[in-house]
């Protein structure tokens, strides 16, 4: 029987909890930026057959690392209440014009939400022999005229070694409809350059961009990874949106069929990523591949970027309502 305890392990002067298990597999969350999802290390065999620790998520090592990139990587955080671009740091909701701030150097966009580096709350932490569970928490007051909506988000982590589960709530504690949309941004990797890896997607259609790096509405069938193939050399950094047979699924708890997956492979071993979609969930995801090329971004989302413009998966939230969202990986042995 396993057992599972929580530890205190700050990134220099930045709070961060570690779910361990007794065999040294462990999860780590940054709660104090952006609640990321910082690293996740499970023991394998070398090729030496000898235990060695694998890494499985791309984070911070260290706080000044920290500090000095992660307005370009935000790794592992939740993006809330918007994933990826707005467009021209401003959209239109009920006739009115919000502005937002312009919060990346290389494009007049505002990126990935409020919370993305802000203190989240550690409330709880349970375990038993097969799993543990962390929760975390964290308010945005709505005190900012870009977007005066208060809302509360929850994250409900579930480790086991070899899985995790991410169950993420919102909740509208402010006076009046609150529109939303949402996403992660997990790195994840498997030891090699992802030249090597083998991606495969779910049934899925690529968003078209303009010059801007804005969805037009327009999409066109993915061909290059819903059978499978290796990565190889090719940058990615694209938004995929499932088809209407999984986002119009009324969503069941516990139903896997409304889960949509991608592959990621190497001789050795995969990892099942895998995010809950239909009605009000995570339809799309998006994929990048950093310049190192050793880990890959692949991040659920609720629609396509900029989804306070274009409305489209847009989840307007009445005052006192909650949603939850849910993704997951395994890793595997082969």
């Amino acid at each position: 029987m396993s057992q599972f305890k929580l530890l205190y392990r700050p990134l220099g002067t930045i709070p961060c909890y570690v779910l361990q298990r007794d065999d040294g597999a462990e999860f780590e969350i940054l709660s104090g930026f952006g609640g990321g999802l910082n690293a996740w290390r499970v023991p394998v065999e070398n090729a030496q057959n000898a235990p060695a620790m694998l890494d499985l998520l791309y984070g911070y090592r260290d706080e000044a690392t920290l500090r000095k990139i992660s307005p370009d990587t935000n790794a592992g955080c939740r993006l809330t209440p918007f994933p990826g671009r707005t467009a021209y740091a401003q959209f239109n909701w009920l006739g009115e014009t919000y502005k937002l701030v312009n919060n990346v150097s290389w494009a007049p966009h505002a990126l990935h939400g409020f919370l993305q580096d802000k203190e989240w709350s550690f409330v709880s932490f349970e375990s038993d022999s097969e799993s543990c569970t962390a929760v975390f928490s964290c308010d945005w007051p709505g005190a900012f005229a870009g977007f005066p909506f208060p809302f509360r988000v929850t994250n409900v982590i579930t480790f086991t070694g070899e899985s995790v589960t991410v169950s993420a709530s919102v909740k509208n504690i402010g006076s009046s409809d609150l529109p939303y949309s949402e996403g992660w941004h997990p790195y994840f990797m498997l030891g090699e350059k992802i030249d090597n890896l083998m991606l495969k997607l779910p049934k899925c259609s690529l968003a078209v961009l303009d010059n801007a790096d804005l969805p037009t509405g327009n999409f066109k069938d993915e061909v290059r990874f819903v059978n499978g193939r290796q990565i190889y050399d090719e940058f990615i950094n694209d938004c995929f949106c499932l088809e209407k047979e999984m986002t119009q699924l009324q969503s069941i708890d516990g139903d896997f069929i409304n889960n949509a997956h991608v592959l990621l492979e190497s001789e050795r071993y995969a990892l099942d990523i895998w995010q809950k979609a239909g009605i009000e969930q995570y339809n799309a995801i998006q994929i990048y591949t950093p310049p190192d090329r050793m880990s890959i971004a692949i991040e659920p989302m609720t629609s396509e970027p900029d989804a306070l413009n274009h409305h489209r998966g847009l989840i307007v939230i009445p005052p006192g309502e909650e949603r939850t969202f849910t993704f997951g990986c395994d890793f595997i042995v082969r």
